[in-house]
């Protein structure tokens, strides 16, 4: 709060603002500014507010560290500018360092992703290419894959000629598919498929889906881990035993009772982590609530199979395996900076570790056509006959704000659709039926279990294909 007053100078004489300053800084040095080449110009004036960069008394000024990437500045649509990180060195006297050790990805991948960047305008490191990090010089160019790829070596593939959306998707499919074949103890969970745009990526979640292949969108917005019924069945268990003198061994055994489900498992796994960290000893029902907060906090987190997200989705994020999907990539705007979109495809290239694919649909990524070296290996799309039509699926997981989330508290305690709730796992299947303007969610005798938001409608010229519950979410009075 006393940063924006600093920075707005709401009501503040010069005198009140700096007093502002004195207290918000008191105690320390020094500032870091992390991705400094996302700053826009009001968190430049806060930056520059807080070091204290216009006082004329050295001594008051704090010292600003910044890092930041020119190569990597991808959000020039909501006022980022890369002008921030070249004024840098005269705004503050600094000393610049140049930071081009990459720990993440294998050399061949380093270099690829430099070929991309370097015709890009007016670059700041345009002496200083990013090279893999001396402790891992020795490594092979290509990583372990140019010893267990017979075929790639490892090296950065570019899967041409794909065609369309679909061919495209069954190429990104078959890619990782191949590789999952080939690499010991392959894992869905470190891999990913990248777009510019999200509607690419449909088909690809479509052809996964078919293949049985566990997929999750990182715009997909994952259930309260506290809100889930099983987490709530724990907790009433808990809430109805002594608040002392619970042993360990007594909550993994309720816990081992419990039916098979996807939430059911995760919470198994949360009470077996907290099982292990203890032993068998004494516990109260207090710890154990409070391990399960923090713990399913950090399960929404983590990816649970092959992620499917946009590039700009990606910045910050790493994975072992990724393919990038063509596609928007010679879309222009005004909004777009000079190079913008080369600069987020590198940002899409450089989340790779151990291996990296580029498709090209033919004739619209411009990134790909002077990559004619040894860095990468050009291949044609396989001319074997696609059954697209698993490509054809649109799969939708409602979010909280579609669904009429008071529906079963408006309800009798004799209704049937609270006997029908009562009943329902996840996994079950599920029907779509419209009521007037309303949309309805029925259980397999007919049942309704889910009234939705007036807002909600599915795609139109869309046939409702199946469905089937994905969570069933606790909710309280005190809530609405």
């Amino acid at each position: 709060g006393q940063a924006v007053s600093l920075l707005s100078g709401e009501g503040l004489s010069r005198d009140e603002a700096e007093a502002q300053r004195d207290t918000l800084i008191e105690g320390y040095r020094w500032i870091l500014v992390d991705e400094y080449q996302d700053i826009g110009p009001e968190e430049y004036e806060l930056i520059a507010a807080v070091a204290g960069r216009s006082i004329e008394d050295e001594d008051r000024r704090l010292s600003l560290f910044a890092v930041g990437d020119d190569d990597q500045n991808i959000y020039a649509f909501t006022g980022a500018s890369v002008e921030f990180i070249r004024r840098f060195e005269e705004d503050y006297k600094a000393q610049p360092t140049q930071l081009i050790e990459n720990y993440r990805s294998t050399a061949n991948i380093i270099d690829a992703s430099n070929q991309v960047i370097a015709p890009a305008a007016e670059r700041m490191k345009t002496a200083h290419d990013i090279t893999v990090n001396r402790a891992r010089l020795k490594e092979r160019y290509c990583g372990d894959l140019e010893r267990l790829d017979t075929s790639g070596k490892g090296r950065v593939q570019i899967l041409k000629n794909a065609g369309n959306d679909y061919k495209q998707a069954v190429l990104a499919v078959e890619e990782l598919q191949r590789l999952s074949r080939i690499i010991p103890n392959w894992d869905w969970a470190k891999t990913a498929v990248i777009s510019r745009d999200w509607k690419y990526l449909q088909p690809v979640r479509s052809y996964f889906e078919a293949k049985g292949i566990p997929v999750q969108l990182a715009n997909a917005d994952p259930p309260s881990f506290w809100r889930l019924q099983e987490t709530q069945s724990l907790v009433k268990w808990l809430k109805d035993r002594p608040k002392a003198g619970l042993h360990v061994s007594e909550l993994t055994d309720w816990m081992s009772a419990r039916p098979e489900g996807p939430w059911w498992s995760l919470l198994r796994e949360g009470v077996d982590d907290y099982a292990s960290e203890l032993g068998d000893r004494e516990t109260d029902r207090r710890d154990v609530l409070e391990w399960l907060a923090e713990w399913g906090r950090e399960a929404r987190k983590r990816q649970s199979g092959l992620m499917l997200l946009s590039a700009h989705r990606a910045k910050g994020l790493e994975f072992d395996d990724v393919v990038v999907l063509d596609g928007s990539w010679d879309r222009r705007s005004q909004e777009d900076a000079q190079d913008a979109a080369r600069r987020l495809y590198y940002v899409a290239m450089t989340r790779a570790r151990r291996s990296l694919a580029l498709i090209s649909m033919g004739g619209t990524n411009r990134f790909l056509t002077d990559t004619n070296n040894d860095t990468f290996l050009i291949r044609n799309s396989p001319s074997h006959e696609i059954d697209f039509s698993a490509c054809s699926k649109v799969y939708q997981t409602l979010r909280p704000s579609e669904v009429d989330l008071s529906f079963a508290g408006r309800l009798k305690s004799s209704d049937r659709s609270l006997q029908a709730l009562a009943r329902l796992n996840s996994g079950d299947p599920v029907q779509l039926v419209q009521n007037g303007d309303r949309w309805l969610v029925t259980d397999s005798d007919g049942v309704t279990v889910c009234r939705l938001a007036r807002k909600y409608a599915p795609p139109p010229d869309a046939r409702f294909v199946e469905g089937s519950v994905f969570a069933v979410n606790a909710r309280f009075k005190e809530d609405s």
